[in-house]
């Protein structure tokens, strides 16, 4: 295991706790040393079972309830259950808006001038390797849904950005999804990057959410967020090296996309704008794959065919093949890489082009978002754009 990772991460977050404003409800020590841990455990320095034991005390303690996923059952006699949660405490009694943490608001931000992961595609490739078993986001026969990004294809245009926005109802200044346009040495002009839940098929949040809220589904291997058992603890933001959760600090601006009858297949409300005191985030469109239809509304609506949604472990699937194409075209040689690829957490999306390096800083973007009549008055404060690119790919300002 890449030990300074770990290291490094640990003592940015330390530094940054040490600046913000006390708790009132939940534990922020201990919000950072499970997402510490975390990050160790999906990079192999710790068992599940390690990791379970060394918190499950202080996870009842906090919470009242220790129901994550990767339980032990043999190792601690027990099996957790949503019912424990429902016996000990509710999400509207622990949930109490003012003074709550903002640890969880830096989550990306602690993982300053890491590397991203790279390579050259050669063939079917999945992130610049070539696909070997170990190289899956899943286990073989597994459905893996995620997306090519093309970047060399990208202009910009924020059509993605407003798509999403809409068809979610989210708040003014919440972007599940981002584009942002950046300069880089030894490169001419403007660049793009597009932003957003990379839906990892090692995902951290899930392994750290004390009530399963924050979830991985079965079918096909999104993550999701239940917002009937969130508690708003925020464990998943401190823990995600992306940056791409959202607390809904107040009421939902627009309702029409907000209510609990929107549901899964399974009947959970992982779908559209969360309730307040809750974790948002992108959810690759979980009512168009059940439905039938299969796809997402920033693909459908990009006038580029930058991105390319599909499931990853399924060499016929859109994404797969266009990574082929591409491959073709450019001669055998293509350019590929997954963000934080180091981190162990296996994204699944994988963006053709060149990844930004440590003197790549942001620029104002040849559209901007005032013009989609987008409103980005929160993006400092929720992980927008500036401190997330600063931070993780090693800009300056």
């Amino acid at each position: 295991m890449p030990k300074s990772i770990v290291d490094d991460f640990g003592e940015k977050q330390e530094r940054r706790v040490e600046q913000l404003p006390p708790a009132a409800q939940f534990n922020v020590d201990l919000a950072n040393q499970v997402a510490k841990d975390a990050q160790k455990l999906i990079l192999g320095g710790l068992s599940e079972t390690e990791f379970y034991q060394k918190y499950h005390q202080a996870y009842l303690k906090e919470f009242g309830v220790d129901d994550r996923p990767l339980c032990p059952v043999e190792s601690i006699g027990g099996t957790p259950s949503e019912s424990a949660f429902t016996k000990h405490i509710s999400r509207r009694t622990l949930f109490k808006l003012g003074g709550i943490t903002l640890a969880g608001i830096l989550g990306a931000r602690w993982l300053g001038g890491r590397a991203l992961g790279a390579g050259v595609a050669t063939g079917d490739s999945y992130g610049g390797l070539l696909l070997k078993e170990d190289d899956q986001p899943q286990q073989v026969g597994k459905v893996q849904m995620g997306m090519v990004v093309d970047l060399e294809a990208c202009d910009g245009c924020l059509s993605c950005v407003y798509a999403c926005q809409k068809h979610n109802f989210n708040s003014a200044g919440v972007f599940w999804i981002y584009s942002l346009a950046y300069q880089d040495e030894n490169r001419d002009g403007r660049n793009f990057l597009l932003r957003l839940c990379q839906h990892c098929a090692n995902s951290v949040c899930t392994k750290v959410c004390p009530v399963r809220a924050r979830h991985k589904r079965e079918k096909d291997g999104l993550v999701l967020t239940d917002y009937n058992l969130c508690i708003g603890c925020r464990y998943c933001q401190v823990s995600c090296p992306y940056g791409s959760n959202y607390f809904q600090w107040g009421e939902p601006e627009n309702k029409n996309y907000y209510h609990p009858k929107l549901t899964d297949y399974r009947g959970r409300w992982v779908i559209g704008n969360p309730p307040k005191g809750v974790m948002g985030k992108c959810t690759f469109c979980p009512d168009r794959q059940d439905d039938g239809r299969g796809n997402v509304v920033c693909a459908l609506t990009c006038p580029h065919n930058v991105l390319h949604f599909g499931d990853m472990n399924d060499p016929n699937s859109e994404p797969r093949r266009y990574l082929r194409e591409k491959t073709q075209e450019k001669g055998g040689q293509l350019s590929t890489f997954r963000l934080l690829e180091n981190q162990g957490t296996k994204p699944s999306i994988i963006y053709i082009g060149q990844q930004p390096s440590r003197s790549a800083k942001l620029v104002e973007g040849p559209v901007s978002y005032a013009d989609w009549g987008l409103v980005e008055k929160r993006l400092d404060v929720l992980e927008g754009p500036q401190p997330w690119f600063m931070k993780v790919f090693g800009g300056s300002q």
